[in-house]
């Protein structure tokens, strides 16, 4: 198995769909990742990511649920 364009999308879902299950207030707020916590810090790399995993998280959830279904569905034909 090579890596193709295939792998590569599977790879993309796959981070996407780690990155959306992140639990804020589970696990983000405890080490000091919470959006809502950080929205008076100035601009850095640290506030870049939480900016990035809030889009991932509410932006991604509906196309995230459509790509995994499509993903299942061809998977289950083409083997």
């Amino acid at each position: 198995m090579g890596l193709g364009l295939g792998s590569l999308f599977l790879a993309t879902i796959l981070v996407l769909n780690g990155l959306a299950i992140l639990n804020e207030e589970r696990f983000l707020r405890r080490i000091g990742w919470g959006y809502e916590e950080n929205l008076q810090e100035p601009p850095s790399f640290k506030k870049q990511v939480i900016n990035l995993l809030y889009a991932v998280r509410v932006l991604l959830r509906v196309p995230l649920l459509g790509l995994n279904v499509l993903t299942i569905l061809v998977k289950l034909l083409m083997g």
